[in-house]
């Protein structure tokens, strides 16, 4: 395989290394984080979460306790309704952001 395309990658960040999540965050990890990202008014109640990431909520369950154990979330109760949510901790967010980011920059030069 030619690896020369290599050669034209620039990181111009020193933080995009440290912008990508931990070694254990898979793809539903990944799913929760994401839709939490988005979740701009912090709305998105566990069900609903459940739903849009499709997996059942005892497998939900177990991976909110694991991002929330790597500060990433952290729980919470919605004020109107007083159901239980998750939402991103300011390092889950620094974190998304600084990703999503690095992520951005590469796909745009990629195009040029």
């Amino acid at each position: 395989m030619d690896r020369e395309w290599q050669r034209g990658l620039e990181f111009r960040t020193p933080t995009a290394a440290a912008s990508l999540p931990p070694a254990m965050v898979e793809e539903t990890g990944w799913d929760i984080l994401l839709a939490l990202h988005f979740d701009e008014r912090c709305e998105l109640g566990l069900k609903k979460l459940a739903s849009l990431i499709s997996v059942p909520p005892k497998v939900m369950h177990r991976w909110l306790a694991k991002l929330e154990e790597h500060d990433l979330i952290s729980a919470a109760e919605q004020e109107s309704t007083g159901e239980l949510r998750a939402e991103l901790t300011r390092a889950g967010r620094e974190m998304l952001d600084n990703y999503l980011s690095a992520t951005s920059s590469l796909v745009a030069r990629a195009h040029h």
